[in-house]
């Protein structure tokens, strides 16, 4: 009897003692990777709690090249917006499948006058006004972990700059490119400046161009080496990120401030005109059109429009709801261009459909007395 107590006391003091293993901290770290990238974003910000391994792995880049190679990531929409009487604007992200408007709570802040520009894991902020002075910090808005964090301040202060992101060179490295907003003190060295992700530092570029654009109002990357821009007084310029020159068009854009919104869907310009009107031309012709079926969107006051995937286009617009409540409301819109015959001489006719695949308010509330929509566009996480 004695014996066999021994040999029981001696079992459990060896269970008490045996450390529990997840099952996933047995496997090799490939097929870790694997089994975690299979885990939804939200379902990822909790695992990302349990331990320093989940953690690191969940914010790696090579962690989120096997997400996208999987295709296991969905498109988020962030938005900046300024909810009055709120004294400061707030960053909110718009689930895919929810379509409501969750705030995010951060201790940076942009600032008016900032520009925005977007990368695969998260945006950066850039400039803008700080007790009425241009600012040449810069912020990170990480979408994976939703902190914001300072990055290296640009050389010049700068508020109502443009900025676009290319892949330069044969190595594709990521770059940004900043175009104007520093005033007065602007001049053809100093007017271009030039961020490496990869090593974290700023380059002013110098650059040649017959006339100094006035401030940018709308640019588009074309590709890898161009970039498309239009200053406010409605000057076409095209950049050359190989050759460092800003070539004006010789044409010009009419009506440049009821143009707004500029995006480039395939190869063809979309932007958000006046009168609830998405309007569509080709790069090389310089009449716009108006895109068709959406003739109900002319009701509304559209505020913003941007992209939220590959095909469709993501608008917003403010409306009064019951009691007076203030409503946003959102669409998603397909589009498809499709050709016909016009004329005795049947000459072939381009147009541009849109399809409203889904439309809802996306965020209501009686706190509010108005609001600013400043930044919107979608990240695929």
């Amino acid at each position: 009897m004695k014996g066999g107590c021994g040999c029981s006391e001696l079992a459990l003091k060896t269970r008490k003692n045996e450390t529990k293993v997840c099952g996933l901290w047995s496997l090799p770290d490939d097929v870790f990777v694997d089994c975690l990238a299979q885990v939804s974003r939200l379902d990822l910000v909790a695992i990302a709690m349990v331990s320093r391994r989940h953690r690191f792995y969940a914010v790696s880049s090579r962690f989120w090249a096997v997400r996208y190679r999987m295709g296991n990531v969905d498109p988020y929409l962030y938005v900046f917006m300024h909810m009055y009487p709120d004294p400061s604007p707030c960053w909110f992200v718009l689930h895919p499948m929810q379509r409501r408007l969750k705030r995010v709570n951060l201790n940076l802040y942009p600032v008016t006058g900032s520009c925005f520009v977007k990368t695969d894991l998260g945006i950066y902020t850039i400039g803008g006004l700080i007790n009425g002075k241009p600012t040449s910090e810069v912020t990170f808005l990480n979408c994976i972990e939703h902190t914001v964090y300072r990055i290296t301040p640009m050389k010049m202060a700068r508020s109502g700059a443009s900025a676009s992101l290319i892949e330069d060179g044969e190595n594709k490295k990521k770059k940004i490119y900043v175009f104007g907003g520093c005033w007065d003190v602007a001049d053809s060295s100093n007017w271009v400046e030039v961020y490496d992700i990869e090593t974290g530092t700023w380059e002013l570029l110098s650059v040649s161009t017959p006339k100094m654009p006035l401030k940018i109002k709308e640019s588009m990357v074309m590709d890898e080496k161009h970039v498309y821009a239009v200053d406010e007084d409605g000057e076409i310029f095209v950049f050359s990120t190989s050759e460092s020159t800003f070539c004006a068009e010789g044409e010009r854009e009419t009506n440049p401030d009821d143009r707004n919104d500029w995006r480039l869907f395939d190869q063809t310009f979309f932007c958000r005109g006046i009168g609830g009107r998405i309007l569509w031309r080709l790069p090389r012709e310089f009449g716009w059109k108006e895109v068709k079926g959406l003739e109900e969107l002319q009701q509304q006051h559209i505020i913003k429009l941007c992209a939220f995937s590959v095909q469709r286009m993501a608008i917003f617009w403010e409306a009064q709801g019951p009691d007076q409540i203030l409503e946003l409301w959102y669409a998603e819109i397909t589009l498809k261009m499709t050709r016909r015959k016009e004329g005795e001489e049947e000459e072939e006719v381009w147009e541009v459909w849109g399809n409203i695949e889904w439309s809802g308010a996306v965020l209501s509330d009686s706190s509010y007395t108005g609001l600013n929509l400043l930044f919107a566009d979608s990240l695929y996480v």
